[in-house]
């Protein structure tokens, strides 16, 4: 048989529920802690003491009392919100924004490596890459080259599918780290988001830094090209021309997003963020 606790605290619902609480935020500073469960106990015992005027017993009471206040899991997650500084906050709106828009554009830039290898397919190599007026080809870098394509009948030819492989390969290669990273982002915003750990910068402030990355581009990648065709009969202009459509495409997508920001500012406030801090 076994012996009943001699202690009445093991079994009351309150004690139970501020020791988990204390376990919960064992980190915290010491001050904060004492504070936070001097509050929670207060509140818990003047909840208690009214059911138990309404004449329930001391533990059923205790037990309302913690089940209307909430767990203590939950009320370490709102601390935890809490705690986090507007600075903090700015931080991770960067950091998660600039991740997500790096991941898409690294993405446009695997799709604009497909482009330039469809543009070497058809146009040929030279379209893509080629030896700008001026450029000497050394002895030993046209050695190199033939040596790694016996087939190539110079070394222009050579240096020129040398380059190409390097310019489609690089970008697909970073396309493949884009879609990397925006699963990866994906997977860590499905865990994060309950606790608060995935903020984004406004809509209209995401969405602004994208035009404004995808116009730039695809317009200094336009004036390349175009200069390619100017100097060199456009030999060499595959490789700005196939980043222009890409460029062209996630502006049109990012700029009606900018357009519905502005017509309904404010509609989708960025989701997980966290309450100001308090003292």
């Amino acid at each position: 048989m076994t012996k009943p606790s001699s202690d009445p605290a093991s079994d009351s619902p309150i004690e139970a529920f501020l020791d988990e609480l204390v376990v919960g935020m064992s980190t915290r500073r010491p001050r904060r802690l004492r504070h936070l469960v001097q509050e929670t106990e207060a509140h818990l015992r003047d909840d208690a003491d009214r059911a138990a005027a309404a004449g329930l017993s001391q533990y059923q009471a205790e037990s309302e009392a913690v089940t209307r206040f909430g767990s203590a899991a939950d009320l370490v997650q709102l601390e935890d919100r809490l705690r986090v500084t507007p600075r903090a906050v700015l931080a991770r709106q960067f950091v998660s924004t600039g991740l997500l828009l790096g991941g898409i554009g690294a993405v446009a830039i695997g799709v604009s490596g497909v482009i330039a290898a469809v543009i070497g397919r058809i146009a040929g190599a030279a379209k893509v890459v080629d030896v700008r007026p001026g450029q000497v080809l050394s002895a030993a870098d046209c050695a190199r080259w033939l040596a790694g394509d016996p087939g190539a009948v110079s070394c222009h030819d050579a240096a020129v599918a040398d380059w190409v492989d390097e310019v489609v390969g690089y970008r697909l290669l970073l396309g493949m780290f884009g879609v990397a990273a925006l699963v990866a982002l994906l997977l860590l915003r499905r865990r994060w988001l309950p606790r608060g750990r995935w903020v984004m910068l406004p809509a209209m402030a995401g969405d602004t830094i994208a035009v404004t990355f995808f116009a730039i581009g695809g317009l200094w990648a336009l004036l390349l090209g175009v200069d390619a065709v100017v100097v060199n009969s456009g030999n060499g202009s595959g490789q700005w021309f196939s980043a222009v459509p890409v460029a062209l495409a996630a502006l049109a997508v990012f700029s009606v997003r900018l357009i519905h920001d502005l017509r309904v500012p404010g509609a989708e406030p960025p989701q997980g963020a966290p309450l100001p801090a308090q003292s």
